[in-house]
This record gives structure tokens, C-alpha cells and sequence, in this order.
């Protein structure tokens, strides 16, 4: 399951409302800061959780989903939260977190239930460490608490219900939700009268909610465009710069880590030598097609120590040496 990187930028953003800093927690969970601004920027649910762990252990803060879901500001979350946040109701909000949520996370765990009087938004908590578990059920009942709150002028969900068993310290608990918390239940997510879904809230927009949802669907669309990591990255090798070509740092420019990067080619039957090298080779190629090009500056613009290197790369490549390429290409050119 791959999570966008946005929710790394919630998680420490928690982790800076109970009093520690961002260089903290990059410190201690060796995550790569520059991951944070890449856009589509994704990663697998056990490296997430990974760092949870840190920042539990960090914090020392056993309820600190709670402050996730909570407290941390909706624009962190990119234009999934947004384009809720300017829905014209709530039922409208519901509905397109329902679409979006490909853009925070490729589990469809969300569903809401609504029996005429009763609504329900309940989402499915059932993989990772225990302690991981909890925490994205608080993110989850909390965020869903703020949003009911957010779309009905202040009224509060009727529960807030987690499956686990009450923990031994419920002060975060009785602060958030007064009362209305639940433990041992069926399922996790919170309870509201269904009247609330058709509120019409005061700062809703129509038209710049309209504009939020078509950028919402064309990210939705990049996501499930099937686009293999193998094409993904011979693109960033073709398209690329020099100095950038190393599996960490094309992990980096797609969005995730390199063990993810290696094991979702593995998952292609590709492996990232050789998935550079036939990027390497399509270079190359489009580069001789420019005469204006001498061998040596290719071999340099490839990060080749020598031209002799580089013309025994591309005979292994193609069959042909590069010259032998390029008066080929001429001859094809003329007839």
C-alpha cells in the first residue's frame, strides 16, 4: 500500500505541536527532507510506519494521532483537503474525500453508511504494528471529528468509536471529544446525526471548488495512469542532469525511498542497472543524432570518464559503435 508523502508533512508537523523540532525528527528517522517537495511524492504503508515508531518514541506522546487529525492545518494535507474543505455541504465533502482519497493513500478503506437517521464514516484500520494501528485510527476519528464539527457550525458527532480497547491514559481522549469516545467497538470512525450531511456550510465556493476538484482529477488520473517505476525511471535518466543518475537520487526525484524503488522493479521483473542502461542507450542515441556533437561531448554529457569507455558501452548497447551509428543514421537520413 503507497501513502502520499503529505501525511510524512502532517506527521511531523504533529510532532512539532508537542514541542520538538523537524531537524529533530529528520535526525532521528534518517528521512530525506527533499522527498517533501516532490508533489506526487509516494511510499510504501511499512516505511510510514517506521516513522511513526520514531516519532512515538520521540515524543513520548502515546495519543499523538490524536494531535495529527486534529491540529495540524488542512493545506498540509495538498489538494485532496482542500478541495473538501470548499464543499458546499458535508455529504458534498464526504463524497469527495470518497473520490480523492487515491491522493493520500491506495487503501479504499473509507466508507459512509447512512440508515435515515444515523450517519456513519468509518474507515478500515486492520494492517501494521499495533501501536501504528492505533495511531492512524486517531488520525482518522479525529480528522473525521474536526470535519463533521467544520460542516455543521460546531455540532459534534454523536461518537467517536475506535476498535482497540481504552488505553491506560485517556486525558487526550476527554480533552478532544468530551466524553463521546468509544473503545472495544465494531468498528472505527465516528457516528452523527445524518441531518448534519446536508447542512450548507457559510464559507463554502462553488466555483473555486469546481476549479480544486478538476486539478484533483488530473492528479487522481497521473496516479492510476498505470505508468510503470521501469518508464518512470528512464524518463528521469533521458530527461534528467547530470550528477543525478544514482539509484538515491532518482529514488529521490520520483518520490520514494531507494529499497521501495528497488523492490517495485523487482516487482517488474526490472533491475535499476539495467533499466539505466537502456535509458543510457536511448540517450545516446538522440545525442549522435545531433552531428553538431562530438564523441567526447557526449561521452562527457553520459558522465563517461573517457570516449574509448563510452564507445564500448554503446557497442555492448546496440551492436554498433557510435560512429558506426551515426553514418547508419546519415545514410537512413539520405534515402
Amino acid at each position: 500500500m503507497a501513502l502520499s508523502v503529505v501525511l510524512v508533512r502532517g506527521l511531523i508537523e504533529a510532532v512539532e505541536l508537542v514541542g520538538f523540532s523537524r531537524q529533530a525528527f529528520l535526525d532521528a528517522s534518517g528521512f530525506d527532507a527533499e522527498r517533501l517537495d516532490v508533489q506526487d511524492a509516494r511510499l510504501e504503508l511499512e516505511e510510514f510506519d517506521a516513522l511513526v515508531e520514531v516519532a512515538l518514541d520521540l515524543t513520548g506522546e502515546p495519543s499523538l494521532g490524536l494531535r495529527m487529525g486534529s491540529e495540524t492545518y488542512s493545506i498540509t494535507y495538498g489538494v485532496a483537503a482542500t478541495v473538501v474543505a470548499h464543499a458546499t455541504t458535508l455529504r458534498d465533502a464526504v463524497d469527495a474525500l470518497l473520490r480523492y482519497q487515491r491522493l493520500l493513500s491506495d487503501h479504499a478503506g473509507m466508507e459512509l453508511k447512512d440508515d435515515g437517521r444515523r450517519a456513519t464514516l468509518a474507515y478500515q484500520v486492520d494492517v501494521g504494528p499495533s501501536r501504528c494501528r492505533k495511531f492512524r485510527a486517531e488520525v482518522w476519528v479525529a480528522g473525521s471529528d474536526r470535519l463533521v464539527r467544520y460542516f455543521s457550525s460546531g455540532k459534534t458527532p454523536l461518537a467517536a468509536c475506535f476498535e482497540y480497547e481504552a488505553p491506560p491514559d485517556l486525558g487526550e481522549y476527554e480533552r478532544l471529544f468530551e466524553g463521546r469516545a468509544r473503545f472495544g467497538r465494531e468498528f472505527t470512525g465516528v457516528v452523527f446525526d445524518r441531518e448534519l450531511l446536508s447542512v450548507v456550510q457559510l464559507n463554502h465556493d462553488s466555483d473555486f471548488h469546481a476549479t480544486l476538484a478538476a486539478q484533483a482529477e488530473r492528479r487522481v488520473a497521473r496516479l492510476v495512469s498505470g505508468t510503470s517505476f521501469a518508464e518512470r525511471v528512464r524518463v528521469h535518466i533521458v530527461e534528467g542532469h547530470r550528477g543525478r543518475r544514482d539509484m538515491a537520487s532518482t529514488a529521490r526525484a520520483l518520490g520514494t525511498s531507494v529499497r521501495s524503488l528497488r523492490r517495485r522493479l523487482a516487482e517488474e521483473g526490472e533491475t535499476y542497472g539495467a533499466v539505466v542502461e537502456r535509458a543510457l542507450a536511448a540517450l545516446a542515441k538522440r545525442l549522435l543524432s545531433d552531428e553538431t556533437r562530438s564523441l567526447e561531448e557526449i561521452a562527457y554529457e553520459l558522465e563517461f570518464s573517457t570516449s574509448s569507455s563510452f564507445h564500448r558501452a554503446f557497442k555492448r548497447w546496440t551492436g554498433l559503435t557510435p560512429s558506426e551509428f551515426r553514418k547508419e543514421r546519415s545514410w537512413e537520413s539520405r534515402h
